[in-house]
């Protein structure tokens, strides 16, 4: 049960990392400024005085939206789906939003498929729905495996629609 719990976060970690642009490795980002200096001193690149900061990890969990307009886990609204490898490893979902509040909602669907910890192809529905009404969402050879190998997962969210 606690791998599903971690489930959501592993996959939006994953497509995540897969949205990077760029090829190369990663120079200093604009927040890492050097250092200010109020005269001109000259630098030994091989001889440094500070050494790199590191922050330590938070110790206590991150708190949920209080917003309850937002859900991060809204697997409830989607029904009947299906997710799964055709014979030559192309990979398929299918399923069934419904919105069962008394408001416009938009949901995205985050599906993304795996073999182990590696990431096969994913991908991301988004669809905005009346109350009380449903809808049928797919998302055909998003993902590519070596034939029916892997495990598919979709993650749903939830927000009012503006």
């Amino acid at each position: 049960m606690r791998m599903r719990a971690l489930l959501p976060a592993a996959l939006l970690l994953a497509v995540a990392g897969c949205s990077g642009g760029g090829s190369g490795p990663a120079g200093p980002s604009a927040s890492q400024s050097a250092p200010a200096s109020s005269s001109a001193t000259t630098i030994n690149p091989t001889s440094r005085s500070q050494s790199p900061s590191v922050s330590a990890p938070p110790t206590t969990a991150p708190s949920l939206p209080t917003d309850v307009s937002t859900s991060l886990n809204a697997i409830d609204a989607l029904q009947k789906h299906t997710c799964a490898a055709g014979p030559d490893g192309s990979w398929t979902f299918k399923g069934t939003l419904l919105n069962t509040s008394d408001k416009a909602k938009t949901y995205t669907v985050a599906v993304a498929v795996t073999v182990g910890a590696a990431v096969q192809g994913h991908t991301l529905i988004t669809e905005t729905l009346q109350p009380g009404k449903s809808a049928e969402v797919s998302a055909e050879n998003f993902a590519k495996t070596t034939g029916q190998e892997g495990t598919c997962e979709p993650v749903v969210s939830v927000e009012d629609a503006s």
